[in-house]
């Protein structure tokens, strides 16, 4: 009986652990996966936030200087094209909406550029801007929702994502930690 019994104990334990070894690999894939949808997840946040940190610098600059490739897709616009591709399709409406507001304001951008240049008028700072004002907080808004679904998809929803733009006229009277007092 012993002769019949070890052999059918030993190759269920055989069984038993290439079982828990799949389990164990399962696990370990699943957890680099996640681990690598966290990274790209960030990475698509951090895109974002540079795309919005290059629309700010575009109200301001002449687009004579620019290449039209870098107008109509920007290096981070790019990058978060490719990650929300590679990664995040669930994110596909939202780029496409991305893709309308960017063309939106630089539509307008480009008006307003023409104007500068055939009438030598028209440019005012960006916080006197109503029109502008308008078509970039849309554009935060989609980009903090993209970062809020981003955020959501990677579990990582714990705290809320503040808006990306900047104020500089705002920005500009503040001293960083350690340095003193704004200059006047």
């Amino acid at each position: 009986m012993n002769d019949i019994l070890f052999p059918a104990v030993t190759a269920a334990l055989m069984l038993l652990a290439a079982f828990a070894g799949v389990v164990q690999w399962l696990k370990h894939s699943a957890r680099v996966r996640t681990e690598r949808l966290r990274a790209e997840g960030y990475r698509l946040i951090h895109a974002l936030g540079a795309y919005s940190a290059w629309m700010d610098l575009q109200r301001d600059l002449p687009f004579t200087a620019k290449s039209l490739d870098e107008l109509n897709s920007p290096a981070p616009l790019t990058r978060a094209r490719q990650i929300k591709h590679q990664y995040f399709p669930e994110l596909s409406s939202h780029m496409i909406r991305l893709l309308q507001a960017h063309s939106r304001v630089m539509e307008y951008l480009w008006q307003q550029n023409l104007m500068r240049l055939t009438q030598g008028a028209g440019w005012r700072p960006a916080r006197e801007d109503a029109p502008y004002q308008q078509l970039r907080g849309a554009q935060e808004e989609l980009i903090d929702e993209m970062v809020a679904r981003c955020r959501e998809l990677i579990g990582d929803a714990r705290e809320q994502w503040r808006a990306t733009g900047s104020d500089f006229s705002f920005s500009t009277g503040l001293a960083l930690p350690g340095t003193g007092p704004a200059p006047n």
